[in-house]
């Protein structure tokens, strides 16, 4: 265990493929979620996929709801092949506001990691 959420290479080779699926929308982090909650990999993205699907509740909202949905695809592509490919990492901007939802806290019971160099604060 190298991460900071005691996820073993066990669970993420197990968990690759719902890990991937958690970014399809309320659907995939449902079935992510239901199928396989036991295992920390897909918590850690379904948490992240999430985000996602609130975000893309506002595009509605003319102009800041496309600029929105626009950010929120780029970050589904990124964290889907995250997903898929066992990586554990946060997603750019919305990867700590996920862990805010506690459905997956890191390990020792502390904060999650930094967030990336130049990334807003989002407390």
């Amino acid at each position: 265990m190298d991460n900071e959420y005691g996820i073993t290479p066990a669970e993420i080779e197990e968990g690759k493929t719902m890990g991937g699926i958690a970014y399809f929308g309320a659907l995939g982090f449902l079935i992510a979620y239901l199928t396989k909650k036991e295992n920390k990999y897909v918590l850690y993205h379904a948490q992240q996929g999430l985000i996602l699907v609130i975000c893309l509740l506002v595009t509605p909202i003319p102009v800041v709801g496309w600029i929105i949905a626009l950010g929120a695809f780029v970050l589904f592509i990124i964290g889907m092949l995250n997903g898929f490919k066992g990586v554990i990492k946060p997603l750019p901007l919305v990867g700590n506001l996920a862990f805010k939802f506690g459905i997956l806290k890191p390990a020792d019971g502390g904060t999650p990691p930094p967030a990336a160099p130049g990334a807003p604060d989002v407390e």
